[in-house]
């Protein structure tokens, strides 16, 4: 590997496991790496390793939560009375469906995305102002206090991560926040819901790498997948433990401030 391929694989790799999870957007981040250093497109081995390495990242983090909704409480539909951790499961369920279906439809019918400076920073602006209005709802709920009306409202609002810059994780928690949900909850609730997002958005991109059949391939897709497994991991536990000293606004400032100077500096290219 040469060193700027090298540079590009741990650069992918701690952007992609530190931002996945916090609301700030990791496609816009990249994308502004990417065009920064004049690297011709994200090269899609790296996407999925780094997919995979956050993957198991939220999956090892909440390992005992993991087990209880999506392991044990999908069989509690053979029974007559259902504990709450299959209530939450099917909420995660509906929750990720419209995503999953509008993406499997975009790969589908080769959907280009809109990569333009201007559309990922008025995103950004946009989806983070709505984020700090919706921090400011009173907290009136928990995990199991979602109904399933609220699910499909944070699954809708989970649809608009298709746009650049938007943030999968900043959408669920607006749409949770809005809906009484406190802070650490939403939060939660967004990880849970990255499970089966980046399990489905990873398998669709595997099965183009498969057919490549590349030993430099392989070698890259562990490296970025060790790399941002380690950056995802640590990020959730912090993200997770500040949430409960802090609000959003700091994330919001942050991604207004990277917005700006993203239009700056590539003058609304």
């Amino acid at each position: 590997m040469v060193l700027e391929n090298i540079f590009q694989i741990i650069t992918t790799s701690i952007i992609q496991g530190i931002t996945e999870f916090l609301p700030i957007s990791s496609s816009g981040h990249l994308f502004f790496i990417n065009k920064l250093f004049s690297w011709s497109d994200i090269n899609l081995t790296l996407m999925i390793s780094a997919h995979l390495g956050t993957l198991l990242a939220v999956i090892n983090y909440f390992w005992i939560d993991f087990k209880r909704y999506f392991i044990i409480a999908p069989f509690e539909i053979l029974k007559k009375n259902k504990n709450s951790d299959f209530y939450l499961f099917t909420n995660i369920f509906y929750s990720s469906l419209p995503i999953i279906l509008f993406g499997f439809l975009i790969t589908v019918f080769d959907v280009n995305y809109i990569y333009k400076a201007w559309v990922i920073s008025s995103s950004a602006i946009f989806f983070s102002l709505l984020l700090f209005f919706s921090d400011k709802k009173e907290i009136k709920k928990n995990l199991n206090n979602i109904s399933l009306k609220d699910s499909i409202i944070i699954g809708i609002f989970q649809i608009f991560a298709l746009i650049p810059g938007a943030s999968r994780a900043g959408l669920c928690i607006t749409a949770a926040r809005f809906l009484g949900v406190n802070r650490v909850c939403a939060t939660k609730y967004s990880m849970y819901l990255s499970i089966p997002v980046i399990s489905g958005a990873t398998f669709l991109m595997i099965l183009n790498v498969i057919e490549q059949n590349s030993t430099l391939i392989w070698i890259e897709l562990i490296s970025v997948f060790f790399l941002s497994f380690l950056f995802a991991y640590f990020t959730i536990d912090f993200f997770i433990k500040i949430l409960k000293k802090i609000n959003f606004k700091i994330f919001v400032i942050y991604r207004i401030i990277i917005a700006i100077i993203f239009l700056i500096f590539f003058k609304l290219s």
